[in-house]
């Protein structure tokens, strides 16, 4: 085989093709090339050879000699609807940008760019990305660009369900909030709460109207009373937050669906008087630090997280299946409960 002297001596001269992997290991174009991209009958003992020869001899893949040869870009979009929300920055900036992480590597372990686009279909800027599939990020109600990539026959995965009918074929990757809000609201019931609240949102999106859903069974399994409160779009969260504590028979304890929601119970807990987690407990879902010592707000929150990174990298690793022709199956990531001071009572 070539030594790592001479690879180096011709990689810097040229770059190194299949053609050269071939020749160092004895095999044809053909068989190198599926070795390398996963496809054909390849015997896992060749498959490794071809491995260990390109990446001694420095093989890279040559993107626009594979986009002539397969007709992809290389290239796949990101979209997230709610980005165009004002309260973006604050609300959900800190679970995309953990998404966009895994979302990213992902793509570049694959070889793929991903590239975020404007989520509004109608202006058509979208379109302009030369782009082989799109992941579209908490589709909403009669989502816009969800029926464009239908009339465009655009591969699309989607982080959360469609909401609307006649998307059952589209991919998805969700979080298991079946598993995730039963174990957050039987933790605080556990921690002490006897009525355990809910702060929800406005968003038309299936992890708002799931998590909600899921509370109220939760409250009639358990026997209690649903103690839900939601702001509206433009309302400042803190006021809805204060009327859930202000109401008779207030919850002791609360969930709010994101870290906005999570802060707003914290400062309506100061303005009514109620010491967290001795008067009120409040736990989040919450990505943006998953450490035990977490000490950017007042009091760390005990959290809920969805393992957004995780939940990116699956959707890249599902619409590359999809553009490789497979039938990937629905994808459900387990969540995690991290108990931190505002939950902990004694």
């Amino acid at each position: 085989m070539t030594s790592r002297r001479t690879t180096r001596a011709t990689g810097a001269s040229r770059r190194v093709g299949i053609r050269d992997v071939a020749e160092a290991t004895g095999l044809s174009i053909t068989t190198v090339s599926h070795a390398l991209r996963g496809k054909g009958q390849i015997a896992p003992a060749t498959r490794e050879r071809v491995r260990r020869a390109a990446e001694e001899l420095g093989y890279r893949p040559d993107p626009v000699a594979r986009g002539l040869v397969s007709g992809r870009t290389g290239i796949l979009g990101l979209v997230v609807g709610h980005m165009s929300d004002v309260p973006w920055a604050s609300t959900y900036r800190p679970y995309y940008a953990a998404f966009s992480a895994g979302a990213t590597m992902t793509a570049v372990e694959r070889d793929y760019a991903l590239v975020a686009v404007p989520g509004d279909p109608a202006s058509g800027l979208w379109t302009r990305v030369p782009m082989d599939g799109l992941i579209i990020v908490d589709p909403v109600r009669d989502d816009p660009l969800l029926a464009d990539c239908a009339r465009r026959g655009m591969p699309v995965v989607t982080d959360g369900r469609p909401i609307d009918p006649g998307y059952d074929a589209v991919p998805t990757v969700e979080s298991d909030l079946d598993h995730g809000m039963a174990a957050i609201l039987g933790h605080l019931r556990e921690a002490g709460a006897a009525r355990v609240g809910l702060l929800s949102g406005p968003e038309p999106d299936a992890y708002t109207q799931d998590c909600e859903r899921l509370y109220r069974q939760w409250c009639a399994e358990t026997g209690q009373a649903a103690l839900v409160e939601t702001p509206a779009i433009s309302e400042d969260p803190v006021d809805a937050a204060l009327r859930l504590l202000s109401a008779p028979g207030r919850p002791d304890a609360v969930h709010g669906l994101n870290e906005t929601y999570g802060q707003a119970l914290v400062v309506a807990a100061r303005r009514t008087g109620l010491a967290i987690p001795g008067d009120l407990m409040v736990s989040v879902m919450r990505e943006s630090d998953q450490s035990a010592g977490a000490t950017d707000w007042e009091i760390p929150l005990t959290a809920l997280s969805l393992d957004a990174r995780r939940l990116g990298a699956e959707c890249v690793t599902t619409l590359i299946d999809v553009l490789d022709g497979k039938k990937p199956a629905d994808v459900v990531v387990p969540c995690t409960v991290v108990v931190r001071e505002s939950t902990r009572r004694g």
